[in-house]
């Protein structure tokens, strides 16, 4: 944080652009800094402005050595000055530059997922159920994760393990609906509700396809007798329906996000669920009902596999979290585009689907979205062509 701190400092001084949001300046904007960069630009002209904006993000972008270099000279001209002060203020400037640029750690898939050579899945679901004192080995696992950075695109995963092995065809992303603000706690709850009510709804529709119209159990908790989770398992035991409940659900967090989840799969009847939390700072594992975590060796095969489906929940959540980030930004390419307001953008958005696929309509199909005109349609054409 201290570095990206002064990093934008230094793009302030340096590029000479404005950071706050559109529209009218706060009144904190108004006496800050950044604010003041106006008056440098008296001046400019429009060309001149995106030339320093470009500028910026190929710094941001990596494509600074240039500019290093010349930070590099001036420290050393500054120590041959014997002004020591100011040498080491800019090698760190330079480390803080350094570091903030650096190219990020990038998740990817690859066609064939497998597991190292060296892990066991039949011992290491062993040892799990040993650990945990689970009825049997969970053969089915879903876990669950949040990523966000503040509350942008506030997204949670599914990640699905058979007999210890990531099963991808079962993976679910969601992204969240309902919260306010970055608050992971309320963030879990949605999504553990979303995901097990759905599970219920499916299990009833198959049902009653399979039995004419009469599935013959109702997941309502308050409207029966039975539990939900001893219909499912009546419900596959008897061949009817396909979806079945995990033997463990497992959720990135501690007390705080287990606590959450556990409140909702109570309201759904599915309170005997097996779940657990895994914090990750120190690999404690808390379970509903006991105050004090569990902590398992470091070569536990049980560890290693909570660890593997754990660090896949996460790795999916992220790569959804950039997905929508990158599609974020090639958006917003339209809020600079003249005569497209908000409301405008949106409906452009949600007939065509993202910016890529707009640049490929003629200005004849864009003029038929509600509220953008054949001259719109036509300046939008235009625009998108000069920024391809």
């Amino acid at each position: 944080a201290g570095a990206l701190r002064q990093t934008l400092h230094f793009m302030r001084k340096r590029f000479g652009i404005l950071t706050f949001g559109r529209g009218e300046p706060t009144p904190r904007e108004l006496k800050s800094s950044t604010f003041q960069v106006l008056i440098k630009m008296s001046g400019l002209n429009p060309e001149g402005y995106r030339q320093r904006v470009e500028e910026a993000c190929e710094f941001l972008a990596g494509q600074a050595k240039e500019l290093f270099a010349e930070l590099e000279t001036e420290m050393r001209k500054a120590a041959e000055k014997l002004d020591f002060e100011r040498a080491a203020e800019l090698r760190n400037m330079l480390n803080d530059l350094r570091q903030t640029t650096a190219p990020t750690r990038r998740f990817t898939r690859t066609a064939r997922f497998s597991l190292p050579s060296t892990v066991q899945p039949e011992e290491d679901l062993a040892a799990l159920k040993d650990a945990l004192q689970l009825a049997a080995p969970p053969r089915v696992m879903e876990c669950f994760d949040i990523a966000n950075i503040s509350t942008t695109h506030i997204v949670a995963s599914m990640v699905c393990f058979r007999e210890g092995v990531a099963d991808v065809s079962s993976y679910r992303r969601y992204r969240i609906k309902t919260v306010q603000g970055q608050n992971d706690f309320a963030s879990m709850a949605e999504v553990i509700r979303r995901r097990y009510s759905r599970v219920l709804l499916e299990a009833r529709e198959e049902a009653d396809k399979a039995l004419d119209g009469d599935g013959g159990v109702d997941f309502a908790p308050e409207f029966s007798q039975e539990r939900p989770a001893e219909g499912l398992a009546r419900l596959n035991r008897a061949g009817l329906v396909p979806v079945r409940l995990p033997d463990l659900v497992i959720v990135d967090g501690g007390k705080g996000q287990l606590s959450s989840a556990c409140k909702e799969l109570q309201r759904l009847g599915l309170d005997e669920l097996p779940i657990i939390g895994l914090a990750k700072e120190f690999e404690e594992i808390y379970r509903p009902g006991r105050p004090a975590p569990l902590v398992l060796p470091q070569d536990s095969g049980a560890l290693r596999l909570l660890q593997r489906i754990r660090d896949e929940a996460h790795r999916f959540a992220n790569g959804y979290h950039q997905l929508l980030m990158k599609r974020r930004i090639a958006e917003s390419i339209l809020d600079d585009c003249p005569g497209v307001s908000r409301t405008r953008k949106q409906a452009l958005l949600g007939r065509f689907g993202s910016v890529a696929r707009l640049r490929r309509r003629s200005a004849e199909e864009i003029a038929a979205t509600p509220g953008v005109g054949m001259k719109l349609a036509q300046q939008i054409v235009e625009y998108l062509k000069e920024r391809m």
